[in-house]
């Protein structure tokens, strides 16, 4: 068992100094021990979190203190004093990795080190399971997760025992955890777990080995999955049908929406595949919104105040002058702009002093050649966004006679200002440029 945990370690670089999570139980001693055997010149920072949950948590507080002087390591301690009433279980771990993080800061390493071990990270799958979520959660816990590394992932619990009993190292016991009562995690250790073992003696690796290959095809997914969501703004339809679901769930995840329920994943799913609904919501949280719009996809805030370019008050233009419309540099002549400026031409049938340029306005129509249509119908022909509809202009005349609209980046000139080839008179030409803000 000696030379087992040994080779463990062998497997990691590590730091010159190095935050090690220490309870007092049997699993952290082993870990500071062959931690200190391994790395005789490491400066080793021994973590202690007084929960003040058992009348004997300031003894174990007492004995780390103790063992990290006999190991030449500095010791940290916190204690909890402000203990909640509910989801202790959770709050503590938080509070536990947070003293953690903020001994990484003091110390200056990027690595903490913890004694989770194999009965552990099996009883970790098997609640996953049992609770329910994604099939990402039965990976259970990684040997790296940003700064914690877990060295002894692949080690059972017997290993351990055996090791610290080779050494005649000392401990301290939680009576709690042998109370199946306290928690379900020790359920599955004392009822389950032996239970299974006693079916197969290898229960415990078959189970982590089966969570390893879960996490194998997670990478493989997430990998594929990066690909297709560069895709999904512009155009989610491209998207194959069994790759969407992830795709969709790392996009929102990307938009800093995270925890998604099952539930919210298939109205979005079943919002998608409705083809008798391009346009389309969902709320997610309370301030926040996935929003469908034909083939482009948002997450955005429902609660900001909608923002568009096209706030301004008409702007008249003058012929042969160059006019700024939001950043648009836009100019109406009667010559023809050079061929490095986008313009499309129009004729007019009289002279006019000038023309105007605005926002879309409800109420406004564009000819066509068989009749007129609203430019609303004609954004929803166009499979316009929102931002698109938002950014939509027309120009007209003196009597609020539409000569043309803009629909994302070219004009739409109405049938009544149509120019033809053989047009000799009053032939005009609209031109615009983008202008560098």
């Amino acid at each position: 068992m000696i030379e087992k945990i040994q080779q463990q370690l062998n497997k990691y670089q590590w730091d010159a100094t190095l935050v090690v999570a220490v309870s007092g139980g049997v699993d952290s001693v082993v870990l500071l021990h062959a931690l200190r055997q391994h790395l005789p010149k490491a400066k080793l920072i021994v973590a202690h979190v007084n929960y003040h949950l058992r009348e004997e948590s300031d003894g174990d507080a007492a004995f780390v203190q103790a063992l990290a002087k006999k190991y030449e390591a500095t010791f940290e301690s916190i204690d909890w004093l402000d203990i909640p009433e509910k989801a202790i279980e959770s709050q503590a771990r938080t509070l536990r990795y947070n003293f953690f993080k903020q001994l990484t800061r003091k110390y200056q390493t990027q690595t903490v080190v913890v004694a989770h071990h194999g009965d552990d990270q099996a009883e970790t799958v098997l609640l996953k399971l049992i609770r329910g979520g994604k099939l990402s959660q039965l990976t259970g816990m990684h040997v790296y997760n940003q700064q914690v590394v877990r060295p002894f992932l692949s080690i059972t619990k017997q290993e351990i025992i055996s090791y610290a009993q080779q050494y005649q190292l000392s401990w301290r016991e939680d009576f709690t955890n042998s109370d199946t009562s306290y928690t379900p995690r020790n359920y599955l250790r004392h009822e389950i777990l032996p239970a299974f073992k006693k079916i197969n003696p290898e229960a415990v690796a078959h189970i982590n080995d089966f969570a390893q290959q879960l996490q194998r095809q997670n990478d493989l997914i997430a990998e594929q999955t990066k690909i297709y969501v560069q895709t999904i703004s512009h155009d989610w339809t491209k998207i194959p049908e069994m790759w969407l679901e992830p795709a969709i769930v790392d996009f929102i995840e990307q938009q800093g929406v995270y925890r998604l329920k099952q539930a919210q994943i298939m109205q979005i799913m079943q919002l998608l595949r409705n083809q008798q609904k391009p346009v389309g919501r969902l709320q997610l949280s309370k301030n926040i919104e996935f929003v469908k719009e034909y083939q482009q996809l948002y997450v955005k805030n429902a609660t900001e105040m909608t923002i568009t370019s096209q706030v301004l008050s008409p702007i008249m233009l003058k012929l042969n002058q160059w006019q700024i419309f939001a950043n648009y540099a836009v100019k109406w002549t009667d010559s023809k702009p050079d061929n490095d400026v986008a313009s499309f031409s129009f004729k007019l049938a009289k002279p006019l002093p000038h023309l105007y340029l605005r926002p879309v306005a409800t109420s406004d129509k564009l000819a066509l050649i068989d009749g007129h249509k609203k430019l609303r119908r004609l954004a929803i022909d166009e499979k316009l966004s929102i931002a698109e509809r938002q950014d939509m202009m027309v120009l007209t005349t003196t009597d609020d006679i539409i000569v043309a609209v803009k629909i994302r980046d070219h004009w739409r000139v109405s049938a009544e200002f149509t120019s033809k080839q053989d047009a000799k008179l009053n032939l005009n030409w609209l031109a615009w440029r983008i202008e560098e803000k």
